[in-house]
């Protein structure tokens, strides 16, 4: 697994805290499960960047106390109770804030990125903020500048994201142990937050390990998923009325359709389990889970499309070329997969 991502709703978490690593163990597998068992959470993930002697680099307020305060006011991912979190300036009077690197403000990407050069490369990335009004993570050991991870968020939907320490420092883990690290290093904080109910992260299965949600056409056909993908795209061809997706296949199409500035058609979206027998489908289709597009790109080749949709997942998700049939299927698989039909 490369990447964890979703949303919860604020009225759903428990608490969210920021977690300090004071016997300074190493972010190693085994570590991170003992932390988050310690905190008493459903997820864990990496905070904001740090200075060699573990102090934070940036605005870091906890439980009320006051870790760093530099000399000006930032934007940061801010909160009393989880009920009031958001990406707000600070410093304030809420009790926890942590800043970093602003990406997107009230739904304005950020140009330029500011950050420093050490950050600028293509690395692992951990981003926190804001999406319907509700808490949204992004945690990835897929490889992407600031630039290109804000452009991916925005994509997507975000309202609002602040970039963390990226790099070695990426890590994630839920109360399932599933979950990846970074390099091992000391990690000196991090986020911690739990759900009043259910897990905070995606179900095990034979099914994707991503986030999925289900839709109804009839009432939600016309739903906006980013800015060039509504619901009623992604329904099963057999009129039916449910809708399974993957934000994270929308962030991919998304992609697709800005580098290209040309319009997307979905040949082929969710598949109930009989209507992807009907027509054919693999057993155990991404499609029947949400997590697979057939496309077209409107000037462009399979090929080339393919091509790009590869630079965007290059060590995970499935591309297939049909260049007679004039598609490209693209799915978001942890693995990674390369056929031609």
């Amino acid at each position: 697994m490369t990447t964890r991502a979703g949303t919860v709703p604020l009225s759903d978490l428990q608490f969210l805290k920021i977690y300090f690593n004071r016997r300074r163990l190493r972010s190693t597998t085994a570590n991170l499960k003992k932390m988050l068992a310690e905190a008493g959470g459903d997820a864990i993930c990496n905070g904001s960047i740090f200075l060699r002697n573990q102090q934070p680099a940036c605005h870091l307020k906890a439980d009320g106390k006051v870790y760093k305060a530099p000399a000006y006011r930032a934007w940061a991912i801010s909160w009393n109770t989880p009920a009031d979190f958001g990406v707000k300036t600070v410093p304030n009077k809420d009790r926890n804030y942590m800043e970093c690197v602003h990406l997107i403000i009230d739904g304005k990407k950020i140009y330029p990125v500011t950050c420093g050069s050490d950050m600028r490369y293509r690395a692992p990335r951990t981003a926190i903020g804001t999406k319907d009004g509700r808490f949204a993570y992004y945690v990835s050991r897929d490889r992407r500048t600031p630039e290109q991870l804000r452009d991916l968020l925005a994509a997507s939907g975000w309202d609002n994201a602040i970039m963390m320490d990226g790099g070695g420092s990426t890590c994630f883990m839920d109360k399932a142990g599933k979950g990846f690290t970074g390099d091992g290093r000391v990690i000196p904080f991090f986020l911690v937050w739990k759900k009043k109910s259910g897990d905070a992260c995606e179900p095990e299965g034979e099914k994707p390990m991503v986030e999925i949600n289900a839709y109804s056409k009839a009432k939600d056909g016309g739903k906006k998923l980013s800015t060039h993908f509504k619901v009623k795209e992604f329904a099963c061809k057999d009129g039916s009325d449910a809708v399974l997706v993957a934000p994270r296949l929308v962030m991919v199409l998304q992609s697709i359709r800005s580098h290209f500035g040309a319009a997307v058609t979905i040949n082929s979206g969710y598949r109930t389990p009989q209507y992807n027998a009907k027509v054919g489908g693999v057993a155990h289709s991404q499609h029947c889970y949400g997590t697979a597009a057939d496309i077209t790109v409107k000037g462009q080749t399979p090929e080339t499309v393919a091509a790009y949709a590869r630079e965007l997942m290059p060590d995970w998700g499935g591309v297939g070329i049909y260049a007679k049939k004039g598609f490209t299927h693209i799915d978001t698989r942890e693995v990674r997969a390369d056929w031609n039909g």
